[in-house]
């Protein structure tokens, strides 16, 4: 048998994205927007040193419909790092590549008309033939994200509702899977990939992508896993991982390639590494170097020790290197005066970029007057209202009420 083909998988560059960026005087770039093609360079090194002979890329390369120039510039950069060692790119178009009105072209179109026979746009589901950088033949069917817009009118909608049309669209991403795996099986010696951008309804969603994926067609795993196909290469979900693990064939979101906020803090980024052959396929995911995004979050109100030394401690304990870091925590009234916030930021200097401090005073309510107590009141009427404030006395009101009015007799008494 032949050696494997060896694959480049990767998704969700999303160049554009500038949360916590700042401007770099040296480039003229937002950091964030050099974060993330620095993330995509340095996997596109490692794939070319292990002898990558196809680059997929499964969707989303900008954060708009409409990049701006600077943002195309970048991400050409990277493509031309490929092309220029002969590695044919595919690429898909997600759902951030999709314009919003139709006529227009799409964000990654006129990557097609530039770059000759090495780089291929997907932007309708299609089956197309390839051959590789060491002259091997390879199909590749391509499944772009489905918005419901363009296969749905308005009045389709309003009579459906949104679970209806949702549902609808899920059969219509079935449809087009089987469609292209016959198509697929038409050549049946040659290793087929069906690279797709949607939601699979198994898939862990991060954090980040949870708020917003709501109301998204989720397509059954059963209906990708098809034997037509040896490996499936998905972009969408940000999150790595393989949805038909110990099976073939391999059903993989690679994963974005940089973090977008806190929300993915937890998360490895990088890209996925794989060799395919008819029938089989294995893969590695390579984690590549990107931001950190550290959030550090204290609870002081228990415990003993000085509040500035145990907030420099726990940040001590993180490596600040690079990192983008949000600090919060939460201390008693008595205690906010002794923080020292000078020392706590500078122990948070060896951060790339400090989003926050969030100090949360949590006052002692066994000290705090009540708000219906005031000087205009008559002592025994404040002594009733003070009495309503303690679980632990209400039950002895009458009589504490009573031993109070001896008390403010006595007094008049004796005055």
């Amino acid at each position: 048998m032949s050696a494997p083909i060896r694959l480049m998988h990767f998704s969700d560059v999303h160049f554009g994205v500038e949360n916590y960026g700042r401007f770099d005087p040296q480039t003229g770039l937002n950091t964030r927007l050099i974060d993330f093609r620095d993330a995509l360079m340095a996997a596109i090194d490692v794939a070319l040193e292990a002898g990558v002979e196809v680059a997929i890329f499964a969707g989303d390369a900008y954060k708009t419909r409409d990049p701006s120039q600077t943002h195309q510039r970048e991400f050409a950069a990277c493509i031309q790092r490929l092309t220029a060692r002969n590695v044919p790119v595919v690429l898909l178009t997600g759902n951030h590549d999709v314009p919003n009105m139709r006529g227009k072209a799409n964000a990654i179109e006129i990557f097609a008309a530039l770059s000759g026979e090495l780089v291929h746009v997907i932007d309708r589901p299609r089956v197309i033939p390839l051959q590789t950088r060491s002259g091997r033949r390879i199909q590749l069917a391509g499944l772009p994200y489905l918005t419901k817009s363009s296969q749905f009118g308005r009045e389709d909608v309003q009579e459906t509702g949104v679970a209806g049309t949702t549902e609808a669209v899920v059969k219509k991403y079935t449809a087009l899977i089987e469609s292209l795996a016959a198509q697929c099986a038409g050549e049946p010696d040659l290793p087929s990939v069906l690279i797709g951008h949607f939601s699979v309804s198994n898939a862990t969603i991060g954090q980040t992508q949870a708020s917003y994926l709501t109301n998204e067609p989720q397509v059954p795993i059963g209906d990708l896993a098809l034997p037509a196909f040896d490996y499936v290469a998905l972009g969408h979900i940000h999150k790595f991982q393989d949805l038909n693990r110990g099976f073939q064939p391999p059903v993989v979101y690679c994963g974005s390639i940089e973090r977008i906020d806190f929300g993915e803090r937890n998360e490895p980024k990088g890209f996925v590494m794989v060799d395919i052959a008819k029938g089989s396929a294995t893969y590695q995911f390579v984690e590549g170097k990107s931001r950190p995004f550290v959030e550090i979050d204290l609870d002081l109100t228990t415990g003993d020790g000085d509040p500035t030394t145990r907030v420099i401690e726990a940040i001590l304990q993180r490596d600040m290197a690079r990192a983008i870091v949000k600090l919060s925590y939460r201390i008693n009234s008595a205690d906010a005066p002794l923080v020292r916030d000078s020392e706590i930021r500078d122990a948070l200097a060896g951060a790339f970029l400090v989003v926050a401090i969030h100090k949360e005073v949590v006052r002692d309510q066994t000290r705090d007057r009540s708000a219906i107590l005031r000087e205009s009141l008559d002592p025994v009427a404040a002594l009733s209202a003070y009495i309503d404030t303690k679980e632990t006395l209400r039950p002895r009101k009458d009589e504490l009420l009573a031993l109070g009015r001896e008390l403010v007799a006595e007094t008049v008494e004796a005055a």
